[in-house]
């Protein structure tokens, strides 16, 4: 083994047992945390309505000027007024309800945890949320509280109302029956009196608040989580998200699962905000929202893969080139534990520094060229596996502009990873041939 080698392996060692020491303990609590699971699993649960919504922008706010009158511009405002009509309730019944599916989605999982009633403490969740919304100042559309601006009231509701459900449970403050009464009659007598002690303690609130601050929950929670939805939209923001999922990747832990259920209330609600911006035709106000994450920084997976899986299709290396065919397919859809564990990139030292440095790299670029508007923000929320080009097009209202910055982040990450990828292909025939000369 040569010297520097060795000194490349002790650097490893060290940064090893950093990361062992101080992030991997916080990862394990995160994965294993169970609000965390819960706020998670709201997340994923009302993922198909968001996606059902997010598909209808174009067909309702295609990209184009009101005034412009070239002919494709007209034939598409046409298309959009004619198809509104039918479209319109989709969209505001998927999106506009959100917050909604939100708080059920999120209270039932939390309430799984604690071996609680699923479907009583979901719909409770719902009835705490709803406590506290002010009907008579909900806008048409789908930009009320119910929508996206109440994201961080479904999930502060849902929790207190499963904690409360809980507390009653376990000190026996409930109401009884018999065996023999029907297993679903005896759940909803028992839930009488903590939802009763729920509803009752958030209306007290929502008078309190009114009476003495003239503001809502819903409002008093926007204001105080302002300043981590603009801190979470920021380029340090983005770069400390994406440094922290690709070093716990690097270890063997999914980081960006991690990650991305701690950031997807901010990439909620600044998606609802710049839906808000599109329909009323202002400039939209966010960066960093999860097409972005998808379709510039996590092209074929983790790590923006891709480019290694074509390089490994036309490897000298059997081994390597097993690994790309193998791959080629999942990484097309943002797949990439084939290439994770097969050449390998986890706990490989040759290929920590193109791991770390390609989303980072991609993410500035990607960052500062929305900055200077040369790219589209995102207003739609498409499924992570939609193919990176087409997905940065359509996330963004079928903008070409985000569609070739995909593509050069491709490009981009095939340049990073070439060299390394060389040395790795090297390394890798010689393993092959040595087995051969031995015999």
């Amino acid at each position: 083994m040569s010297k520097q080698s060795g000194v490349n392996l002790q650097a490893m060692g060290i940064l090893v047992s950093i990361i062992e020491q101080r992030m991997v303990p916080v990862a394990n609590w995160l994965t294993r945390s169970q609000h965390v699971l819960a706020l998670r699993d709201g997340f994923q649960l009302a993922m198909p309505f968001i996606i059902i919504g997010s598909l209808l922008v174009p067909f309702l706010y295609p990209p184009v000027l009101a005034d412009s009158v070239h002919p494709l511009a007209q034939w598409l405002l046409a298309v959009s007024r004619l198809v509104s009509p039918l479209l319109y309730p989709v969209y505001a019944h998927t999106l506009g309800l959100i917050s909604l599916i939100i708080a059920y989605g999120t209270a039932a999982s939390l309430a799984k945890a604690y071996q609680l009633p699923e479907r009583l403490s979901g719909l409770t969740g719902c009835l705490a949320f709803l406590m506290l919304i002010d009907f008579s100042s909900l806008q048409p559309g789908i930009f009320g509280y119910l929508g996206g601006l109440g994201i961080f009231t479904a999930l502060c509701t849902a929790i207190y109302a499963i904690e409360v459900i809980r507390l009653f449970y376990r000190r026996g403050w409930c109401i009884h029956m018999p065996e023999e009464v029907p297993l679903m009659t005896r759940r909803g007598f028992q839930l009488i009196m903590p939802l009763l002690f729920i509803m009752l303690s958030l209306s007290l609130l929502k008078v309190w608040l009114q009476t003495q601050f003239d503001i809502t929950l819903p409002q008093l929670m926007a204001e105080l989580f302002r300043p981590l939805i603009s801190g979470a939209d920021t380029l340090p923001a983005l770069l400390l998200a994406l440094l922290v999922a690709h070093l716990l990747w690097f270890m063997g832990i999914h980081g960006a699962l991690i990650i991305t259920g701690v950031l997807s209330p901010f990439w909620m609600a600044n998606l609802a905000a710049n839906q808000a911006a599109l329909v009323a035709g202002e400039p939209l106000p966010h960066i960093f929202l999860q097409g972005f994450w998808d379709y510039f920084l996590l092209i074929g997976g983790t790590g923006s893969t891709l480019p290694l899986v074509w390089m490994a299709l036309r490897s000298r290396s059997r081994t390597l080139k097993s690994v790309g065919k193998l791959g080629l397919l999942p990484s097309l859809f943002n797949i990439n534990e084939p290439i994770l564990f097969g050449f390998p990139i986890i706990m490989n030292p040759l290929f920590f520094l193109p791991f770390i440095a390609v989303p980072l790299l991609n993410a500035i670029l990607a960052w500062q060229l929305t900055q200077w508007g040369f790219l589209d923000r995102f207003v739609a929320l498409l499924p992570w596996s939609v193919p990176a080009p087409l997905g940065a097009a359509w996330a963004a209202n079928g903008s070409w502009h985000n569609l070739l910055m995909s593509l050069f982040c491709i490009f981009n990450s095939w340049m990073i990873y070439r060299p390394f990828f060389v040395i790795h292909e090297k390394m890798m025939l010689q393993q092959e041939t040595e087995p051969a000369t031995a015999e």
